[in-house]
């Protein structure tokens, strides 16, 4: 075997080997938060994966993805002054209708969904003019 070889099997057993399971869960995930925030059912609209996996520098076993969901601008006065828990919130209920029996729950900047071989970390936020996030934080009574 020749160096590039081995290399191509060194990163061929680095790879991911549950992107299908990944995306569904992903795409199930951003379906529930655009019907609860958009009344449409995309699975792809409005999510970002970010993070190694959404990198593309994700490795075999990967346990911790993380995605952002860009909530309408047309929301932000519901939630601007004091509404980063009740956002979050939002968030938590609408993937906890769409998985009722995976442990889902608020942790200060996330909603975290705990699946038995990994667990997925949502932030929903808002998109800036500048193309920046604005955020909710719960911490010491909240901030964005």
């Amino acid at each position: 075997m020749s160096i590039a070889d081995d290399f191509k099997k060194f990163l061929a057993n680095l790879a991911v080997d549950n992107d299908e399971v990944i995306s569904l869960r992903y795409g199930e995930i951003t379906s529930a938060l655009n019907q609860e925030f958009r009344s449409t059912d995309s699975k792809t609209a409005n999510s970002l994966q970010v993070g190694s996996y959404g990198r593309w520098t994700a490795i075999k076993g990967i346990s911790d993805l993380d995605m952002l969901y860009i909530v309408p601008v047309g929301a932000w006065d519901t939630y601007k002054v004091g509404g980063q828990y009740k956002l979050l919130s939002a968030t938590n209920n609408a993937i906890k209708a769409r998985y009722p029996q995976t442990e889902v729950y608020v942790d200060r900047v996330v909603v975290r969904v705990l699946y038995k071989d990994f667990h997925i970390e949502v932030q929903p936020v808002f998109e800036d003019s500048d193309g920046n996030f604005t955020y909710p934080d719960t911490k010491d009574g909240g901030s964005w």
